[in-house]
């Protein structure tokens, strides 16, 4: 024996009733995720690792465009790569305590 009113609870907590009487169902939306060089500035560069390079030094072979072409090659040719970003150390002597914080340098 099924009852009709618990079934009539679960549909009505799936979809929800505007003042028109029409029924909408609730939708998750995605947010798009920001790309890494925007996440970064564009500042970051990428370098495949050598092949043989396998004595725990690091070893970079070609630097490459993007992280979209890294990714790519470095799946093709089977080694890792390397994402490298430079920074400067910028003081901050205008408080009671000195700070150190960084800038991006745009190597490129």
């Amino acid at each position: 024996m099924t009852s009709t009113a618990a079934t009539e609870t679960v549909s009505a907590a799936r979809t929800a009733r505007t003042d028109s009487g029409s029924e909408t169902t609730a939708a998750r939306t995605r947010r798009p995720r920001a790309s890494s060089d925007e996440e970064n500035n564009g500042n970051a560069r990428y370098f495949l690792a050598k092949a043989n390079g396998n004595d725990g030094t690091l070893a970079f072979d070609r630097e490459m465009a993007s992280e979209g072409e890294a990714l790519v090659e470095a799946l093709r040719l089977g080694v890792t790569y390397y994402e490298i970003q430079e920074y400067r150390v910028v003081p901050d002597f205008s408080g009671r305590k000195p700070l150190l914080g960084k800038e991006a340098v745009n190597s490129k």
